[in-house]
Order: structure tokens, then C-alpha cells, then sequence
């Protein structure tokens, strides 16, 4: 096995250990420096080691860097054990909205807003005439409400801040470039204020 995929490997196990995506390089090399020693034990400079291969997962985008204070997200496989459990449980009737990890950070929005929402915006994306959609089994089409202006960013769960998108731009919307999301945003907003 090689270096980086035993890094890897850790980072996994580590993020599972946790119930979080979102790990400190401090806190992950401190749990696991023993493991990695173990695994090359010519190795005197491992946590120089572990630092490049980090940087080899980023490249490879099955990690991502937070913020400038060593604070990285797993990226690579699409939920962890304690989020397929957690899913099976999560309460949408929470008053207020409850910040929980996934493959992004999200918050849990009010069930009563995104009905209220595909009431009025439909069935199909609001993004620049997309009909890009499919039918579930019980015939309904597939459709997610989105946040326009992000809760954790000060927006608010209100039927003036929420979209309906295919998942294809509700991705975009989350995981695209600065400028892509700023004009997502702008052309929402105005998108919702003349369907309001």
C-alpha cells in the first residue's frame, strides 16, 4: 500500500471516528502519529510525510483545505456511517435550524418552507431555463429546494431566499468557483422576487 493511500485510509477512519468530514491536521497527526510511524518505521521525518500526502489528496480533490488554520473536509466517498444512520433520523421540524456535516456544511431548513417553496416556483430548476428533472417511483419529479443566500452566511429561511434547482446547478450552486456562485446568487434572488 502506498503512502498515500494509507493516508488516506486514516483520514477515513479518523473522520468516521469522529462523526465529523471536518478534521484539524493538529488533531488528526497527534491521533494517529503511532499508526504512521508503524507503517514506515525508517521514516524519521513522518509528520513531513503525512503534510505531502495530504497535499496529494488535495490534488486529487479527495480532500479539501478549510481555512488558512489546518483544517481540511473529506471529500472522497459520499457519506460516512454515522451520516447514512443519521439520515434515517433527521427531524425537519426542528424550530431552529440545526447546523449538521455532510459532504458540505448544511442547515436543516424548515419542512413547512421548502413545500411552500416547490408550491411556488414548480417542478423544474430555476437556473436559466434548465428542465433538467426526472420522475421519482411515486411519479412526482425530483427537485431540491435550495438556500439561495446560505444560512450560515446570514440568509434567512424565508420563501424569498429559497429556489428550486435540479441537483446538477444545486451542486453548482454550493461547489462552483467564486464568481459562478456570486452570479447563481444574483440571478436567483431576482428569479424569486418576480415569481413572488
Amino acid at each position: 500500500m502506498t503512502w498515500k493511500d494509507f493516508v488516506y485510509r486514516q483520514v477515513i477512519d479518523f473522520c468516521e471516528s469522529a462523526g465529523s468530514r471536518t478534521f484539524s491536521l493538529q488533531d488528526f497527526q497527534k491521533s494517529k502519529i503511532d499508526i504512521f510511524a508503524r507503517f514506515r518505521p525508517g521514516n524519521k521525518n513522518v509528520e513531513a510525510k503525512v503534510r505531502q500526502q495530504l497535499q496529494f489528496l488535495r490534488d486529487e480533490s479527495l480532500i479539501t483545505f478549510v481555512d488558512n488554520s489546518g483544517h481540511y473536509t473529506l471529500r472522497g466517498i459520499e457519506m460516512l456511517k454515522s451520516e447514512i444512520q443519521e439520515t434515517k433520523t433527521i427531524d425537519l421540524t426542528k424550530e431552529t435550524p440545526e447546523k449538521r456535516e455532510y459532504i458540505i456544511e448544511t442547515y436543516v431548513r424548515r419542512v413547512a418552507w421548502a413545500r411552500k417553496a416547490q408550491e411556488i416556483f414548480g417542478e423544474f430548476c430555476l437556473f436559466k431555463k434548465c428542465e433538467n428533472t426526472f420522475f421519482r417511483e411515486d411519479g412526482s419529479r425530483y427537485i431540491e429546494v435550495h438556500h439561495i443566500i446560505p444560512l450560515c452566511n446570514g440568509g434567512e429561511d424565508g420563501i424569498w431566499n429559497l429556489s428550486v434547482l435540479c441537483a446538477h446547478h444545486h451542486r453548482m450552486a454550493h461547489f462552483g468557483n467564486a464568481n459562478t456562485k456570486n452570479d447563481m446568487e444574483k440571478y436567483l434572488l431576482n428569479e424569486a422576487k418576480a415569481r413572488l
